[in-house]
């Protein structure tokens, strides 16, 4: 019995339309499949360039948390440098005045303060530890007429006393005073001294 032909002619059209419905439905599948892994290899692409960038901003902040500890610390050694010359220069001055060695020294001391005092008259107090007589005073007087031609008159206050060593100059009214002690003397010179603690440390690296 043969087949009938219409019927043959709906199936073969109905097989090319299921043929080309599959092939449409499988490039689009595949289209699909393609932007779906483009999607995601650009998805890992950056979530790698995000975790490189998250990497180096914490190595960068590592660095900067091992800058700032590597400066505390040099500052920290500065510091503790700076206190053990300090504490050295206190206890060789000390020596120094102890040993009755200082009188040229204080005689140059009254001078600087008595023409830093800017006054024709002052008094110069200085502690009970230390001896000053009027011939200090003498040659301090002549000191600063020498260097600078100004004129003062020196006396000793045997009132009032200072407890470092060195001398401390008042106007005979005690409105105005020059300090020259010796812990004054030593923190004027604070800053050249940590600036040479500072390059010291600097050149041993």
């Amino acid at each position: 019995m043969s087949e009938n032909p219409i019927y043959e002619g709906i199936l073969s059209q109905a097989r090319e339309a299921a043929e080309k419905t599959v092939a449409q439905a499988r490039k689009e599948a595949e289209e699909i499949v393609s932007q779906a892994r483009m999607k995601a290899e650009k998805a890992k692409s950056d979530e790698q360039k995000n975790l490189s960038m998250r990497l180096d901003s914490l190595r960068q902040r590592e660095e900067s948390a091992e800058r700032s500890l590597e400066r505390l610390q040099e500052l920290k050694n500065n510091d503790a440098a700076y206190e053990a010359v300090m504490s050295a220069v206190e206890r060789k001055f000390e020596s120094f005045f102890s040993s009755g060695q200082s009188r040229p020294v204080l005689v140059a001391w009254i001078a600087e303060a008595a023409y830093g005092l800017g006054q024709h008259q002052a008094k110069v107090i200085t502690s009970v530890r230390q001896k000053i007589d009027q011939q200090m005073l003498s040659e301090a007087q002549d000191l600063v007429r020498e260097k600078t031609g100004f004129s003062v008159s020196l006396s000793l206050d045997e009132e009032n006393h200072i407890l470092d060593w060195g001398v401390q100059l008042a106007s005979m009214d005690n409105k105005i005073y020059y300090n020259n002690q010796l812990e004054v003397r030593i923190k004027r010179l604070s800053k050249d001294i940590k600036k040479i603690i500072q390059d010291s440390t600097c050149k041993a690296k």
